[in-house]
């Protein structure tokens, strides 16, 4: 039987078309060394689905400082060193400053999510709105609510200790609100924190690698009826009502002349300076929300873990603020620069339990050739802060929460480490031109939680209500600690107690005493809230 072109064509065209799958997948020339590869699918058969920090970590000790994968076309490099993190995320900022196009990001935020969007001009109006208002100085101005607040977080902590968690969350939340919007939460229940946390665990759920379909290299998925798409929905319904509420009161309490000189108000002031849209207004205001209220939640519960783990690291906290404090009187931020072991802990949690392990994946918007290697337009560019902050070459015995390592030397390495291009564990506010805009805020109330906390109380292990035997708390990373893009530990219990009635007596002095301040942000509470306050 006679052969048509026809047939022919269609053979001709089934052979070029097996032949290119059979490259996708594969790793091109150039790239960065990996774990091998399979056809089609590249690495997407072992890219893990929980803990993936983890997995990244376990590679970069076979495959060195930097290393790529291939998930089907898409190309992902995984920094591990800070001699590449500065020269890849620093260095080269122009060209390594772009996030990776996320459907996930376009579908719920409509690409006004400063953290997350695309390097361009909106990004940079948001972020310049951003940094004009979370300057040092203008962190400083809102430093008495901060400060009120932390009084509150003892008093809380005080009458329901077993609550912690949530006293937490309240805290960092109202001194969020407070300063970003001008309202304070008085508690957790019905509260805006509550609302935000509800939605921010979904939004997680949908950013966390690995743990969707990759829509954004197989594009036909979105077209797919899935779960994430329904998440995707009701997570965007959840961000708007919450982000358009508070601004639209920022905007209703200016009109009334009842300003309180919170950060939106000033920004309601110059929208038209920065051209900022009414959304991008709503937007800026909830990117606050997210960068601060969630990693600093995790990094205070991962503290209280942390300090029950390990009570001689307590025991030595508490030497050292008796020294210092005494239980005279409240600590000040002053006190700070007084408490050296203290920052060492500070630092320490920081290392030891990142709350972003991952941080945010960069994307690259040229090619670049960094040692022999290159790196591809359109990579994603994943800064591996656990992997950074676990090297064995470098820290003694990383797994050990050991806060002395500071006090050797400011980083917290071994000794004849290079630490030239080291920067000290904030790693997780991020690098490059997309360093995180309010890690000065950030860190100005978690030292003040940390040191007040750790001033009032111990935090000692639990006791078996029927045996009266002790239930031990461990800092294990996988079985004490959630998986996802923010890390916080799994539901524990701490036997907190005041540390003596003369600290209980200035504790609740002190709430007393704050009454003042807190008011000024209480003008939009709720007929229920306002009960609260005034029985509490």
């Amino acid at each position: 039987m006679a052969i048509s072109l026809l047939q022919v064509l269609v053979a001709s065209a089934l052979v070029w078309a097996i032949l290119r799958l059979r490259k996708v997948g594969s790793r091109e020339p150039g790239l960065p060394p990996g774990p091998p590869t399979i056809p089609v699918l590249g690495n997407l058969h072992v890219f893990p689905t929980e803990y993936v920090y983890l997995k990244f970590t376990e590679w970069a000790k076979v495959y060195g400082e930097i290393y790529s994968l291939k998930i089907a076309n898409g190309t992902a490099i995984v920094v591990n060193s800070p001699r590449l993190v500065r020269e890849i995320f620093d260095k080269r900022s122009a060209n390594t400053s772009d996030r990776p196009p996320m459907h996930f990001v376009s579908v719920v935020t409509d690409g006004l999510n400063v953290a997350l969007a695309r390097y361009g001009p909106t990004w940079r109006t948001l972020r310049r709105a951003m940094q004009q208002f979370l300057s040092r100085e203008a962190c400083e101005r809102h430093f008495p609510i901060q400060q009120a607040e932390a009084t509150q977080l003892m008093y809380d902590m005080l009458k329901a200790p077993d609550s912690y968690s949530l006293h937490i969350r309240r805290n960092i939340g109202s001194v969020i609100l407070s300063t970003v919007f001008g309202i304070r939460c008085p508690r957790y229940a019905n509260s805006f924190i509550a609302q935000f946390f509800d939605g921010q665990h979904q939004w997680e759920q949908l950013l966390e690698p690995g743990a969707h379909p990759p829509v954004d290299i197989i594009p036909l998925l979105k077209y797919i009826p899935a779960k994430w798409q329904v998440l995707a929905k009701d997570v965007k319904r959840k961000q708007r009502a919450l982000y358009f509420t508070l601004s639209n009161m920022v905007a209703k309490r200016m009109e009334d002349k009842k300003g309180n000189g919170c950060f939106l108000e000033e920004l309601h002031i110059q929208k038209e300076r920065f051209n900022l849209t009414d959304d991008m207004l709503a937007y800026v205001g909830g990117a606050c929300l997210e960068g601060g209220i969630d990693n600093s939640a995790a990094f205070l519960q991962t503290f209280v873990c942390c300090l029950t783990a390990y009570p001689e690291v307590q025991a030595k906290a508490h030497k050292e603020l008796d020294e210092v404090i005494g239980n005279q009187r409240l600590p000040s931020y002053e006190d700070l620069e007084r408490l050296p072991y203290l920052q060492a802990i500070i630092k320490e949690l920081e290392r030891f339990r990142p709350v972003t392990p991952l941080a945010l994946p960069h994307s690259l918007s040229a090619d670049e050739m960094v040692e022999g290697h290159l790196l591809p337009k359109g990579a994603m560019l994943f800064m591996n802060v656990y992997a950074l902050c676990h090297d064995e070459e470098v820290f003694d015995h990383p797994e050990v929460f050991n806060p002395d390592r500071f006090l050797n030397n400011e980083h917290g390495t071994k000794p004849g480490v290079d630490t030239s291009d080291r920067r000290l564990t904030d790693l997780g506010f991020g690098a490059g031109r997309r360093i995180c805009p309010g890690n000065q805020l950030s860190h100005q109330f978690i030292s003040l939680a940390v040191m007040n906390l750790l001033w009032a109380f111990s935090f000692n292990h639990p006791r078996d209500p029927v045996t009266g035997k002790e239930m031990p708390v461990t800092a294990d990373v996988t079985k004490d600690f959630t998986t996802g893009l923010v890390v916080v530990p799994k539901p524990f219990k701490s036997d907190i107690r005041p540390r003596s009635q003369a600290h209980a007596s200035l504790i609740r002095a002190g709430y007393a005493a704050a009454r003042p301040i807190f008011s000024q942000f209480e003008h939009e509470l709720s007929d229920a809230d306002a009960a609260f306050v005034a029985n509490y």
